[in-house]
C-alpha cells in the first residue's frame, strides 16, 4: 500500500484466486461465502435433531426401569420365540445358551403381547418360562431383576460390536453437528444433521439390550421397534436421500420445486404407517430402505455427471467415495436379515455392516465442510505418521519394560520401577521421535513440503 492507504494493484472484482495443488487458478465465477446465519429452516432442523436424540434417551431410561430376566436374547423373524444368548445380570437360573423361550406361565408370547404386562412381572418375583431345548419343552424358573451398570458393561464386553457401534454413533453425531454449525444455511448440512441425529438415536437405543421384557410393555415395544429398527426406513435413509438431492447444491428440479427435497420424508412416513398397520410385514421396511439406498446412489451419480465445476466435483469425490464404501459395507446386513447366510457368517456380516454408516457419515461431513478443510494429502500424512509413531513407542515401551524388569527385579523385588522408568522414557522420546517420523513421511508422501523446508 502507498502512504495514502490505497493499494496500487487493482484486483478484478469478478475473480477470486485460490490455491489448487501446485498452481494458481483464477476463476471468473463469483463464489459467495456461506453465511453462518440461523434461519427458520436451520432452527427447525436443529430442534428436530435434538428432539430425536432426547426422545431416544427418554425411552432408554424408561426401558432401564422395567423388570427383566437379565439375559441378552434375539427374537426370531416370526416372533414365535426368543433365543437366549448371554446372562448379563447374573441372576441364577437353569436357562442355558441357545434356549428358545416360547411362553411364560403357560401363555404364548402372542397372548402376552396382546394382554400387556402381566401382574406377576415384577422385579424380585420368579416366573416360569416355557423353554424349548433340543426339541424338548421344559418349564424353567427364572428370577426377575433390574438392569445394573455391571450388567450393561458385561453386555458391551460380550458384544464388542455393540460398544463400537455406540461409540461410533456418538462420534458421528459430533461430526454432523460440526458440519451444521459451520454451514447452517446449507440444505445439505441440514439434511446431514437429521441423518446423524437418526444414527445417534439408534446408538442410544442400543445402549439397553432388547429382550422379552420389552415386548410385555406396549410403550417400550413401540419405542424399541421405532428407534432400533423402523427408524432406518422412516427417517435415516430418507435423510440420506434428501441429502443427495441438495448436495453439493440443489438439483435444478429441486430449485424449481423446493418441496421435492422433503419428498423422501413423506416416503418414510408411508413406510412407518405400513409397519404400524402390518407389524409382521418387516419386508416393507427392508424394501423401502433398499429403494432409498438405490435412489441415493442414482442421485449422486446424476450430480457427478451434471455438476462440472472444480469445487463441486471435489466435494462429490468425498461424498461418493464415502457413500459407495459405506453402502457396500451396510449391504452386508441384508444376507443375514433375509436368512441367506447362517452362523457364524451372519454374525461377522453384521459386525462388518456396522462400519458402513460411520464410513458414510465421515465422507459426507468432509464433503459438506468443503474438501479443502480436509485435504487428502494431510490425512494420509498425519495418519501414516501417527500410526508409525504409535507402533514405535509401543515397541519401545514393551521392550524396556521387559528388559528393566529382568534387570531391576532381583534388586528391588518389584516390577513397578520398570514401568515408571519405561513411561518416563516414552515421554522423553515422544517429541524427537515424532519429528523424525514426520520428516521421513514428508520425504516419502509430501515431497514438495519437504523440499521447501529443506530449502
Amino acid at each position: 500500500q502507498n502512504r495514502a492507504g490505497r493499494s496500487p494493484y487493482r484486483v478484478p472484482s469478478f475473480s477470486r484466486v485460490r490455491v489448487d495443488a501446485d498452481r494458481m487458478v483464477t476463476t471468473e465465477q463469483s463464489v459467495l461465502p456461506v453465511q453462518r446465519r440461523f434461519g427458520r429452516a436451520a432452527r427447525l432442523s436443529l430442534l428436530f435433531a435434538l428432539l430425536i436424540l432426547l426422545a431416544s434417551t427418554a425411552q432408554v431410561a424408561y426401558r432401564a426401569s422395567l423388570p427383566t430376566d437379565g439375559w441378552f436374547s434375539i427374537q426370531d423373524l416370526d416372533s414365535t420365540y426368543w433365543e437366549y444368548q448371554v446372562n448379563l445380570a447374573g441372576a441364577v437360573s437353569d436357562l442355558q445358551l441357545g434356549d428358545e423361550v416360547i411362553g411364560v406361565e403357560g401363555r404364548s408370547l402372542a397372548a402376552l403381547n396382546e394382554d400387556g404386562p402381566p401382574p406377576f412381572w415384577q422385579a424380585g418375583q420368579t416366573v416360569t418360562y416355557d423353554v424349548r431345548r433340543s426339541g424338548e419343552q421344559l418349564p424353567i424358573e427364572v428370577p426377575l431383576v433390574h438392569w445394573t451398570p455391571q450388567a450393561l458393561l458385561r453386555f458391551f464386553s460380550s458384544y464388542p460390536a455393540s460398544a463400537l457401534s455406540t461409540v461410533a454413533g456418538v462420534t458421528l453425531v459430533g461430526v454432523g453437528f460440526l458440519a451444521f454449525l459451520k454451514r447452517p444455511e446449507d440444505p445439505a448440512a441440514r439434511a446431514l444433521l437429521i441423518f446423524v441425529a437418526a444414527i445417534g438415536a439408534v446408538s442410544i437405543s442400543e445402549f439397553i439390550p432388547d429382550g422379552l421384557y420389552t415386548y410385555l410393555y406396549p410403550l417400550a415395544a413401540i419405542a424399541t421397534g421405532f428407534f432400533s429398527y423402523v427408524i432406518y426406513g422412516a427417517l435415516l435413509l430418507p435423510a440420506l436421500l434428501s441429502f443427495t438431492l441438495v448436495f453439493p447444491r440443489p438439483k435444478p428440479v429441486v430449485m424449481r420445486r423446493p418441496w421435492l427435497a422433503y419428498a423422501p420424508f413423506v416416503l418414510g412416513a408411508f413406510i412407518l404407517i405400513g409397519l404400524i398397520l402390518f407389524p409382521n410385514a418387516w419386508q416393507i421396511g427392508w424394501g423401502g430402505t433398499m429403494l432409498m439406498v438405490v435412489a441415493s446412489v442414482i442421485s449422486l451419480i446424476h450430480s457427478a455427471l451434471t455438476m462440472r465445476d472444480a469445487i463441486s466435483r471435489a466435494q462429490l469425490l468425498w461424498a461418493i467415495g464415502g457413500i459407495v464404501l459405506g453402502l457396500g459395507l451396510f449391504a452386508l446386513y441384508f444376507p443375514s436379515a433375509f436368512g441367506w447366510v447362517g452362523p457364524p457368517w451372519d454374525y461377522w456380516f453384521t459386525i462388518i455392516g456396522d462400519l458402513g454408516v460411520p464410513v458414510m457419515v465421515l465422507g459426507l461431513a468432509m464433503a459438506v465442510l468443503r474438501y479443502r478443510l480436509f485435504d487428502i494429502d494431510v490425512i494420509i500424512r498425519r495418519t501414516t505418521s501417527y500410526a508409525i509413531l504409535t507402533a514405535l513407542l509401543a515397541l519401545v515401551y514393551l521392550g524396556t519394560v521387559i528388559v528393566l524388569q529382568r534387570l531391576l527385579t532381583p534388586f528391588t523385588g518389584q516390577s513397578d520401577v520398570a514401568v515408571v522408568l519405561s513411561t518416563l522414557l516414552i515421554a522423553a522420546l515422544f517429541l524427537p521421535l515424532r519429528r523424525r517420523v514426520q520428516n521421513v513421511t514428508d520425504r516419502r508422501f509430501l515431497r514438495r513440503k519437504y523440499d521447501a523446508v529443506t530449502t
